[in-house]
C-alpha cells in the first residue's frame, strides 16, 4: 500500500497539466512493463537526450497517454541527469497498483509515450527554461 500512495503523490506533482515544456530534448526510444508481484509493476523507460550541450540537471517528466488522449500515468525523470548529446539512458522504477499497470493490457499501438522538459541546467553553467 505504501508504494501506491507514494506513487500517486509523485504523479500528482510530476505531470502538471498546464506547464509549458520542450518535448524534443528527451525522446522515449523504448519502454516495457512487467509485473513483479500482485502489488508491484516494474517500468523500464529508455530515453535519448537530443540537446546540443551536455546536461547537468533536468526538470522533466515522462508519461503515457492512450489513443483517446487520456493520461495513463507520468513520473519524474532523474533530476540529476548528466548525459552527453545523443546519449541514451534507462530509468527503471517499481510502481504499485493504480499507476502504470494499464500499460500491461493496452495494445502498444494505442499508447503514446512522451516527455516534458520544463528546464535544464547545462554543464557549461547555462540554463534553459521553457515557459
Amino acid at each position: 500500500m505504501r508504494i501506491s500512495v507514494l506513487a500517486l503523490l509523485s504523479l500528482a506533482f510530476a505531470y502538471p497539466a498546464s506547464a509549458a515544456c520542450n518535448k524534443d530534448i528527451l525522446s522515449i526510444t523504448a519502454w516495457s512493463i512487467k509485473p513483479v508481484n500482485t502489488q508491484t509493476n516494474e517500468l523500464t523507460v529508455t530515453m535519448t537526450y537530443n540537446g546540443a550541450k551536455p546536461s547537468k540537471m533536468i526538470d522533466a517528466t515522462f508519461g503515457f497517454t492512450d489513443a483517446l488522449g487520456g493520461r495513463i500515468a507520468a513520473a519524474a525523470v532523474n533530476r540529476d541527469l548528466k548525459v552527453e548529446p545523443g546519449e541514451s539512458f534507462t530509468q527503471v522504477g517499481k510502481w504499485g497498483t493504480n499507476t502504470f499497470e494499464r500499460l500491461l493490457t493496452l495494445d502498444r499501438d494505442d499508447v503514446q509515450a512522451e516527455t516534458c522538459v520544463r528546464s535544464i541546467l547545462l554543464r557549461d553553467g547555462s540554463k534553459e527554461t521553457f515557459n
